[in-house]
């Protein structure tokens, strides 16, 4: 009795481990998705801004 419920306790902390660590592997994943995301942005951002900046200048300098 006592080495079923010990291999069942076993086998009921490693599915937690795995789901742990598959939980772990999954925000990573997602964290370095959202972090290409975000890069991505800012040099859109980055260049939308350099744009501005030129057009203000063209148009400032042709008044």
């Amino acid at each position: 009795m006592y080495l079923s419920q010990t291999l069942a306790r076993d086998r009921y902390l490693d599915r937690l481990a795995q789901a742990r660590e598959g939980r772990i592997a999954r925000q990573a994943a997602e964290f370095r998705r959202l972090e290409r995301v975000r890069r991505r942005a800012e040099r859109k951002l980055l260049r939308a801004w350099q744009r501005a900046d030129e057009l203000r200048a063209t148009i400032e300098a042709a008044g």
